[in-house]
């Protein structure tokens, strides 16, 4: 909670730095302002349209209970892209990511004694945003609107037990499952423009998840199991934080590199990913 409140925190201040700043007061335009060297900024008036590729090196933690009562770690590597198209101050951007990777997690088991569990996992995301800019002539906030979904498909091996030891859902060393979180966000944030080549952008998103978890590969026992364990639904609120500077090395061409926290989750009868990473991005951006 304490990093959440942060990361509201700097959005939220930056957009109050911005609606209070003279240049606000002002009525000063996008072309006004160096926040245009936003490499997703257009200036009043005009187009611009771009795109750009994606590496995000993930850290990924979360909970398992069954057959061992531990945390799960997952290093992965993301790849993807994204492309925009803005007018004025509006911009539409969609992205999409795809990674995989090994986990591995170990703790104790009342039925088994020390156990170790291990296994691939394959991550999608996808997101649509749409934002409304305020452009002043230092700290210009915005506003967005969107939609988002993740998608998680994984098997899980027991490779270590000191007592025998299976997954309940399944009766076997071996859970195979799909967890899909989708739902609409909302949030804020600002660009910090430094100079025409120079500048950042940090943001907040609350997305508002409905959450489903399957396990595949279940036994008739499983599958006939009333509570949560093996087959579970339910909403929850999640956040984004991002942080990112940018740098526009010629002509259109940028480079960007952040930090991204993330928090998956839908609920109590969803297992809840809470991720962060360093990214970088490579794009280029056609004003008109």
């Amino acid at each position: 909670m304490r990093f959440l409140a942060i990361a509201f925190a700097v959005p939220a201040l930056a957009v109050g730095l911005g609606f209070s700043s003279p240049a606000f007061s002002q009525g000063r335009t996008v072309e006004d302002t160096l926040v245009v060297s936003d490499p997703t900024v257009a200036a009043r008036g005009k187009w611009a349209v771009g795109g750009a590729v994606e590496y995000w090196k993930v850290n990924a933690s979360w909970d398992v209970t069954q057959p061992v009562d531990g945390t799960a770690k997952l290093d992965f590597s993301q790849t993807g892209f994204n492309v925009f198209a803005g007018y004025g101050n509006w911009t539409l951007q969609a992205t999409s990511r795809s990674g995989s990777g090994d986990y591995s997690v170990e703790g104790t088991a009342a039925c088994c004694g020390h156990v170790k569990a291990e296994g691939p996992q394959d991550v999608k995301d996808a997101e649509f945003t749409l934002r409304y800019l305020f452009p002043t002539r230092s700290v210009s906030p915005y506003i967005l609107v969107g939609y988002t979904s993740t998608n998680i498909e994984a098997t899980e091996r027991i490779t270590v037990a000191q007592i025998p030891a299976v997954w309940t859902c399944t009766g076997t060393t071996t859970l195979q499952s799909k967890t899909d979180y989708t739902g609409p966000l909302i949030g804020g944030g600002a660009v910090v423009p430094f100079s025409r080549y120079l500048g950042m952008r940090a943001d907040l998103r609350l997305k508002y998840y409905s959450g489903k978890y399957d396990v595949t590969n279940k036994n008739a026992a499983g599958a006939r199991r009333t509570d949560d364990l093996c087959h579970g639904e339910s909403t929850g609120i999640g956040y984004d934080f991002t942080l990112t500077g940018y740098w526009n090395i010629i002509a259109g061409l940028n480079a960007q590199l952040g930090f991204k926290s993330q928090w998956l989750n839908a609920g109590e009868s969803v297992p809840d990913w809470y991720k962060f990473g360093i990214f970088g991005m490579l794009g280029y951006t056609v004003r008109f």
